[in-house]
């Protein structure tokens, strides 16, 4: 992507926006206007957008958990990420998995010019849909395949 690619949005040349940085705040904030901010002639450049703006952006982006049940524990497989979470209750293999994808989420955004350059690459969006999103409300990410509510409960021994 060039100067060609973002010549629908506003640039600013890092120099100035330095300068600006609160007035391009309130653009990308308030105003939902994306700010590209240009260095060394616009060979570099960089996208201002709010927090808020990302998170719709990111909405289309949907977990598809699988939750199935296995002598007596529950399997929580999440193919976006690759990563599968157990535990005796539903509720238990949920909270496993979020923790999993928390600690993925640290290790690539962490990592993230390494993993850039792997075939997890396409993670990227789904992982910071879940740090942008508030730990009370992560456990809705995965929700909808919650299994029907006797289910849930542990299975007697």
């Amino acid at each position: 992507m060039g100067s060609k690619a973002t010549a629908y949005l506003e640039h600013e040349a890092f120099a100035q926006a330095k300068a600006r940085l609160s007035n391009l705040m309130d653009q990308a904030v308030h105003a939902h206007r994306p700010q590209v901010i240009d260095r060394h002639r616009g060979k570099e450049q960089a996208v201002l957008v709010s927090v808020e703006d990302l998170a719709m952006l990111l909405e289309g982006f949907s977990f598809h958990p699988r939750v199935s049940i296995s002598e007596g524990e529950f399997v929580i497989r999440l193919p976006e990420l690759g990563l599968v979470a157990g535990g005796e209750s539903y509720e238990g293999a949920l909270a496993e998995l979020i923790e999993l994808v928390g600690t993925q989420a640290e290790d690539f955004l962490d990592r993230l010019d390494f993993y850039m350059q792997t075939d997890r690459r396409g993670q990227l969006a789904y992982l910071l849909k879940f740090a942008l999103t508030v730990p009370e409300e992560r456990y809705s990410l995965f929700s909808s395949a919650a299994p029907p509510e006797e289910a849930r409960a542990p299975q007697p021994a």
